[in-house]
């Protein structure tokens, strides 16, 4: 009898034993998470810290041609030049036949048009690609503004010519060669009547007003 009873507290003192183990091998999982929730919660103000990272400059040819477009059309004239010209040379023909048209552009919209200015970089313009209706427009009424009504007309019709050839509009070149007309034939009326000054481009007043096309340059030059 004592010895069952002796068994018996052995097994009791056993099983007692061995549910405090269980409990101590218990307690650390369960204190892990709370571990690591610490940690997460001290990582989160480093990662909130961090200063967001600045946005990087538009670079692109589209938006320097942009920018100097806008600086033209709020008549910083030399600013915009300044802006094309640090553009450079363009690769393509066609996008630096844009970039040209839009620097005698700039002098053609400025507060003071200055189209004596703006031709030498709408030839250049047209040379590089004589395609480019809207800067044989511009040409044109460059040289309007410059009293050289032979040349003007010219170039009108290539830009409805040209427009033509592309599938574009001649809408501005055409109004502006029909409004030349009525000039050129009092030209070669007064001409006829005068052999001093045949052939005189400047034997009329020119238009000061003759629309210039301003398209959006932007993505063509960058083409």
């Amino acid at each position: 009898m004592a010895n069952k009873l002796m068994v018996s507290l052995f097994a009791m003192g056993l099983i007692s034993f061995t549910g405090n183990l269980w409990a101590d091998d218990a307690a650390p999982a369960a204190a892990q998470p709370a571990a690591n929730a610490a940690s997460d919660a001290s990582a989160k103000p480093a990662d909130a810290a961090k200063p967001a990272a600045a946005a990087k400059p538009d670079n692109s040819v589209k938006a320097q041609m942009k920018a100097a477009g806008d600086l033209a059309e709020a008549g910083k004239t030399e600013e915009a030049i300044a802006a094309y010209e640090k553009i450079g040379e363009l690769p393509s023909k066609k996008g630096e036949s844009w970039r040209l048209n839009s620097e005698g552009l700039a002098y053609l919209i400025a507060k003071d048009p200055m189209p004596d200015k703006a031709i030498p970089y709408l030839q250049k313009a047209v040379a590089a690609d004589e395609n480019n209706a809207v800067a044989w427009n511009n040409l044109g009424s460059a040289y309007e503004q410059t009293d050289q009504l032979k040349k003007a007309a010219d170039a009108y019709q290539k830009s409805i010519d040209a427009a033509k050839a592309n599938g574009g509009s001649d809408e501005k070149a055409q109004a502006n060669l029909d409004a030349l007309k009525p000039k050129l034939d009092k030209m070669a009326s007064k001409s006829g009547g005068d052999k001093t000054n045949a052939g005189a481009d400047s034997a009329a007043p020119a238009d000061k007003d003759a629309s210039v096309d301003s398209s959006a340059a932007g993505d063509k030059a960058a083409k």
